[in-house]
């Protein structure tokens, strides 16, 4: 996720930043395994609704520690309102999924979003990408395709959803630079989460009745299912992921702050590893032989268009050009 630009720094910053990502994508992975572990007792925006009054609090009492409460004001509501929404639809899409696929196939798909960001910016930001990094775009794309294995009947429509939420969070990051230039990374993530409270209240009202509830289908009963109360512990987990939230936030804002995004953006694919290790650990999953190519082919095509995109920087810094070195 993209914050306000990150000061330059030294070895020091460097180091400092990637113990904040890898911390912060931590929190996040411990998160999925709460969330996939609760899926089958209740509706996702029951999960979303409590996980947002625990997280938005937190990240208000964080702000303030940091004597941040007056950066919280913004003169662009209407484009906080459009981020939170797609953050909200990005997450909606990757808990559903998560609901029905093994951790680490979501985790996979999902960071395909790297991918889409680099498409989505040539129309949205004007930015100027080369023909390796659309060769690599469209690879990715591929290791996309490999690990959802089309054309089998092992195939389960379940694997779009995390391929979708990688689409919407794509948008979110191209919104979040725009509001990186005069919001604060406190202000997005308190907005963006108090959305996502209230969102999932609002589906609540909708849906959490549970009158459309039915089919076997898990992404499908996590969506429609009635809201229960949940039990001591079940609420204690999700009151769990609302201050994993706030911390994993804070220490992605704090990587992206004390370190340049060159450095640091490449951890973040530490969550795939994870998913895995999480995964084998808590439900026994072995990614298949096509989940760990398009594993591959992914992560291989993500990380090469990022360091495209730091070698292309550092030349416009250094000599002024306009267009991409070859």
């Amino acid at each position: 996720m993209t914050y306000p630009t990150a000061r330059q720094g030294g070895p020091a910053s460097s180091r400092l930043g990637i113990l904040f990502v890898v911390a912060g994508v931590s929190l996040f992975s411990v998160q999925d395994v709460i969330i996939k572990g609760i899926s089958g007792g209740y509706p996702v925006h029951e999960i979303v609704f409590v996980r947002g009054l625990v997280a938005a609090p937190a990240i208000l009492l964080i702000a303030w520690l940091e004597g941040q409460l007056a950066r919280l004001r913004t003169r662009r509501p209407g484009l906080h309102l459009l981020r939170a929404s797609l953050f909200f639809l990005t997450y909606t899409f990757y808990y559903l999924g998560l609901a029905t696929l093994p951790l680490a196939d979501v985790l996979t798909l999902f960071f395909a979003a790297p991918l889409f960001v680099t498409a989505v910016s040539v129309p949205l930001l004007g930015e100027s990408v080369g023909a390796r990094e659309w060769l690599a775009v469209c690879a990715g794309f591929a290791g996309v395709v490999v690990a959802m294995r089309p054309g089998t009947m092992a195939v389960d429509p379940a694997a779009l959803l995390p391929v979708l939420s990688a689409l919407f969070y794509a948008f979110v990051c191209v919104i979040t630079r725009w509001l990186g230039s005069t919001d604060s990374g406190s202000s997005i993530a308190f907005y963006s989460t108090t959305f996502m409270m209230l969102a999932g209240g609002a589906m609540g009202l909708l849906l959490g009745q549970g009158r459309l509830a039915g089919g076997e289908h898990a992404s499908l009963q996590f969506l429609l299912r009635p809201w229960v109360f949940p039990s001591w512990a079940d609420l204690g987990l999700m009151a769990l992921c609302g201050l994993i939230a706030s911390v994993g936030y804070y220490c992605l804002a704090q990587a992206y702050r004390v370190a340049a995004a060159k450095v640091v953006a490449p951890f973040e694919y530490v969550a795939v590893p994870l998913g895995a290790v999480w995964g084998y650990l808590a439900w026994g999953d072995v990614p298949g032989r096509h989940v760990l190519l398009g594993m591959a082919i992914i992560l291989g095509s993500g990380v090469y268009v990022l360091r495209r995109q730091r070698d292309v920087a550092a030349a416009h810094r250094t000599t002024g050009l306009r267009k991409e070195p070859r």
